[in-house]
């Protein structure tokens, strides 16, 4: 079972791809590529907030 690291490195590696191929930032799919990235990042950050915080 793919972990949440390796959920992000393969995310990251499409939108790498996907801008590449699009040589633009700006296409769609990039685009869309790019915010689910941050929203994975934001969702660990608070997740690992929240571990940290409890532990105090």
């Amino acid at each position: 079972m793919e972990n949440h690291n390796q959920r992000l490195e393969r995310l990251r590696n499409k939108l790498i791809a996907a801008a590449l191929d699009k040589e633009t930032f700006l296409h769609p799919e990039v685009i869309l590529l790019s915010q689910a990235l941050d929203q994975m990042i934001v969702k660990e950050q608070r997740e690992k907030y929240k571990r940290v915080a409890s532990q105090r």
